[in-house]
């Protein structure tokens, strides 16, 4: 192994750690994954030529079994390891209604999709806000096996293919993979474009990086294997040339890191610097003289060795004890983050010397397929066993408040509480929270599930593309409710739905996740850029409810940024203030529903759902009592929506202000009665909404004919 390729390993992961504990100093050290995936490529595409061109080399199955058992001995042990620690970590640490993610992380993160799953995370509005896993950082070990899993096999094809032609392997192996290469840049500058949540995550933005540092390996090899043949002794002058590569590659790679942002557009473009410096570092160390250049002995001294060789255990553990830390502490201290590098450290180089030398050294057991190759059903099966335990402890810490009753109205039937049910259970579960009562036990829904507790739109998630119409309450019903809006109206949907069913109306929802019934329309939140979908959806929802005609139609919508102004035409940021984009956003609610109200007997705003500052099933999984989770909405989302109840005031059309069924005097309590009614910070429980069929029928004054 080249000292300086050590070095850059330990460059790499510094630079990941460094800004995943929050250094603002080097806002794009991630940058550091593309150093590894250029490396990764280098150093397996060398190995794979090598040995294909070993005398005892095996045939093409014998190469990929040696491959595989390879990479299982150096991958699965540390990973496996780090992925049952995690497990075990969170469920001890974090709160309940996060573990169950994770455990779905690491099953995704064990089977080598990790990608897949967080770029379906980073996509799903509901998701926004939330913590990031402890797992996150899997995505690069899977993105790396996915290219394993096809590029030794085209490689071997190819070099089969061209000997039976008689002609040169590596050089058909350069052919094609310069193709795949710059096909892989392209479609990742695209990609990256239209879609870069996603394409952070993807293998097919992704293996330009493995295939650069693969096609350097590949020339190279050429050209090493080109002069022995001819017998050729490598030129000795030129010696500041590999001096000049390695100056430009640290200089490429630190620019990267002190340059780029989060909200830098990688991996596209932006991410070619990167790649260039690691491909620029790896071909001065091969030139003749490499070694010896200042760069090449800096990253040979031993600290840097040691960082190298402990490289792999290093990400596999940093991030883990980064984020659970930091979620367990509420932030990191300059101490707790100091203690976090030393913990880093620590399991580290236990790990490097317990976990992976073993399974790794020459000569052992596990240096033969029959034996390395199982390792990947172990690997899943210790997991298993792993995730079983976790869910255990989890079981533990809810059976603690098993027996804790309920909060009902009786229990302070002398304090004056208000006729309205649904409102007078809300003060006693005030009242309740303020005398620090424990957590009742039953809760609806549980801890455990409650981030997944999604109202269904069945086959109108209007997400997908579809524009079909999905009647629901009473299909035989001549009276028609619709209800629209954005995810706010998909919450109220179980109770309208319910309501619908009760009293003899035919229910449609047009609800469109992240996208409001208002013609200020809302911006794509993935891109910044004009959001057609958005756009098409609320002229198809105006334009079914021009044709429908119905007896009700009920808005809820989010004061969602940014937008574009339906007068001027120009984009409004939530940061231009308050008055700036409430005033966009209520010229744009007043045309929608001045349109709605000609085209509909009635039309009624749902509006002031409080959006909370915390998460109630977080805070409820950490506290001791019901006091320690009396929340308080947020003012400024709270000021827009009641700006919304004056626009429907204006233009004449009725407006509920929900406000009253979650808090009471702007004390919001995380358990009313036995439900917690949001599933994260602004969204109903389907279970809370069921509960408001009733009282909103009761507001609505609507009742059965």
């Amino acid at each position: 192994m080249r000292t300086d390729v050590q070095g850059l390993r330990a460059v790499a992961v510094l630079l990941v750690v460094v800004t995943h504990l929050g250094v603002d100093l080097v806002p794009g050290g991630y940058v550091g994954v593309d150093v590894f995936f250029v490396i990764s490529g280098f150093l397996i595409t060398g190995l794979l030529l090598r040995a294909r061109e070993r005398p005892d080399a095996p045939g093409l199955r014998g190469a990929l079994v040696d491959f595989y058992a390879r990479r299982a001995r150096r991958i699965l042990p540390a990973a496996t390891v780090v992925l049952v620690a995690t497990c075990a970590a969170s469920a001890v640490l974090l709160p309940v209604a996060r573990v169950t993610e994770i455990l779905t992380d690491a099953w995704w993160s064990a089977l080598f999709a990790a990608n897949v799953r967080f770029a379906m995370v980073e996509t799903d509005y509901f998701a926004e806000g939330q913590p990031v896993s402890p797992l996150q950082h899997y995505w690069s070990l899977a993105v790396e096996e996915q290219f394993y899993l096809v590029w030794p096999v085209l490689l071997l094809v190819v070099a089969g293919l061209a000997v039976r032609r008689r002609r040169d392997p590596v050089a058909g192996i350069q052919h094609v993979l310069t193709v795949l290469v710059l096909a892989s840049l392209a479609w990742s500058v695209w990609a990256t474009y239209a879609s870069p949540d996603t394409a952070y995550f993807s293998t097919f933005t992704r293996g330009w990086q493995l295939g650069a540092g693969a096609l350097l390996a590949v020339v190279l090899h050429r050209r090493t294997t080109s002069a022995t043949a001819a017998h050729v002794r490598e030129p000795g002058g030129r010696r500041a040339v590999p001096g000049l590569l390695a100056g430009a590659g640290v200089v490429l790679v630190v620019a990267a890191a002190l340059v780029l942002t989060p909200d830098s557009p990688v991996p596209g473009v932006a991410a070619a610097v990167p790649v260039l410096g690691a491909v620029a570092l790896l071909l001065a160390g091969a030139l003749p003289g490499g070694d010896g250049t200042l760069v090449a002995r800096a990253l040979s001294l031993r600290p840097m060795q040691v960082v190298g060789d402990w490289s792999y255990s290093i990400y596999l553990w940093h991030f883990p004890v980064i984020v659970v830390a930091r979620s367990h502490l509420g932030g990191l201290s300059p101490l707790a983050a100091l203690v976090c590098v030393v913990a880093i450290g620590v399991l580290s180089g236990l790990t490097y010397h317990l976990v992976e030398q073993p399974f790794r050294r020459r000569g052992s057991r596990w240096d033969r397929a029959r034996w390395a190759l199982p390792m990947y059903p172990a690997a899943v099966g210790t997991l298993a066993i792993g995730v079983l335990a976790s869910q255990l402890w989890l079981d533990q810490r809810l059976a603690a408040t098993e027996d804790n009753p309920a909060i009902e109205v009786a229990d302070y039937a002398r304090d004056g509480l208000s006729r309205d049910p649904v409102r007078a259970l809300v003060q006693a579960s005030v009242l309740a929270a303020e005398e620090g009562r424990p957590i009742p036990g039953g809760l609806v829904p549980g801890l455990v599930d409650i981030r997944s507790d999604t109202a269904s739109l069945g086959d109108c998630d209007y997400r997908t593309g579809t524009r079909a119409l999905c009647t629901e309450g009473d299909a035989d019903a001549d009276r028609v409710i619709v209800l629209a809006g954005d995810s706010h109206a998909r919450a109220w949907s179980p109770a309208v739905r319910l309501l619908g069913e009760r009293l003899g109306y035919r229910v449609l929802t047009l609800a469109y996740t992240g996208c409001p019934t208002n013609l200020a329309i809302r911006l794509d939140p993935e891109t910044g850029r004009e959001w057609e979908e958005c756009t098409d959806f609320v002229d198809f929802t105006l334009d079914t409810i021009a044709d429908l005609q119905p007896e009700l139609v009920l808005v809820s919508n989010a004061p969602l940024a940014p937008v574009t102004d339906v007068d001027t035409g120009e984009v409004v940021e939530r940061s231009e203030g308050p008055e700036v984009f409430g005033d966009a956003l209520d010229r744009g609610l007043a045309a929608a529903l001045e349109r709605l109200d000609a085209d509909a007997d009635r039309v009624v705003l749902l509006a002031n759902t409080p959006k909370l500052q915390r998460e109630q099933a977080v805070c409820l999984s950490r506290a001791s009592d019901l006091g320690e989770c009396l929340l308080s909405p947020e003012r400024a989302p709270r000021r827009l929506q009641r700006g919304f109840i004056e626009v429907a005031e204006r233009v004449g059309v009725e407006a509920i202000d929900a406000e009253k069924w979650f808090c009471e005097r702007l004390r919001c309590p995380s358990v009313v009665g036995r439900f917690i009614t949001m599933r994260d910070s602004e969204h109903m429980t389907t279970a809370y909404s069921e509960h408001l069929a009733d009282t909103l029928a009761e507001a609505l004054r609507i009742t059965r004919l």
